[in-house]
């Protein structure tokens, strides 16, 4: 079973990190949720505090094994919060049970596994990877997931999450993404959906998640200026508010 945190009561919030990152990348969002929601962080498997299950392969994977862990859990329906990677996750996971995901939050994410926006091809970062190894590798990438790089406050934070991912998963996540697309099936989501992007994110680009809001029916596109690809360590006050609005129904597009 997946590692993961869980705290607070009330209804279910699933929040699902991206790639080289942790449950306890969150540490800051279920400090504030759990005190309405019952919050759930999972390490994915391969990744963080679940780096040495096998890293399953594919999305439908990754999303499955999120799936079987609420099952495990008791959970029925939920809200779903994926960033990065894990937006690729929830989507897949909001394709595949929509009768379970009550509302939808899609964070700098996509809904195709190539990022032509992104700050260097999947293949450099592989190279990275077998020639730095995983530590190296994830503290150089994540300065590019904030505004100010290395000198951003919650950059300490961000490595901490993410230690105990493997090797193999990392390199086998990146080899498998670029296969992955579902632009063509975004129109059948039927659940409320919020997009939320930072103005300066070099992981997907602000064209590539606009495109996929407006893909998505009756979708909440929200852009936070000042921001790169971490909105939620770098605004997490902002960040916070505009989620909860959303869940609570008040969210403006």
């Amino acid at each position: 079973m997946l590692n993961y945190r869980r705290q607070g009561e009330g209804p279910t919030l699933v929040l699902q990190h991206g790639f080289l990152g942790g449950s306890n990348y969150f540490v800051p969002q279920i400090r504030h949720f759990s005190r309405s929601y019952d919050v759930i962080a999972a390490d994915l498997p391969g990744f963080a505090g679940s780096g040495s299950l096998p890293y399953p392969g594919t999305v439908t994977g990754l999303s499955a094994a999120l799936i079987d862990l609420l099952d495990s859990l008791g959970v029925g329906h939920f809200a779903l919060l994926g960033h990065s990677l894990g937006g690729v996750v929830a989507l897949q996971s909001a394709l595949d049970h929509g009768d379970r995901i009550e509302k939808l939050i899609l964070y700098s994410t996509s809904s195709r596994g190539a990022m032509p926006h992104r700050h260097e091809p999947f293949e450099n970062t592989i190279a990275k990877l077998e020639a730095d190894g995983v530590e190296k590798t994830a503290a150089r990438i994540a300065a590019t997931w904030f505004v100010d790089g290395e000198q951003a406050p919650n950059y300490p934070l961000c490595l901490e999450a993410g230690r105990g991912a493997s090797l193999e998963a990392t390199i086998a996540c990146l080899r498998n993404l670029p296969e992955w697309e579902v632009t063509a099936r975004l129109g059948s989501l039927a659940m409320p959906t919020l997009v939320v992007c930072g103005d300066q994110d070099r992981s997907y680009g602000l064209a590539e998640m606009r495109a996929m809001a407006e893909n998505i029916v009756d979708a909440k596109l929200i852009v936070i200026p000042g921001c790169a690809h971490n909105v939620h360590l770098e605004e997490t006050a902002l960040f916070n508010k505009t989620v909860e609005s959303f869940l609570t129904g008040s969210a403006q597009g």
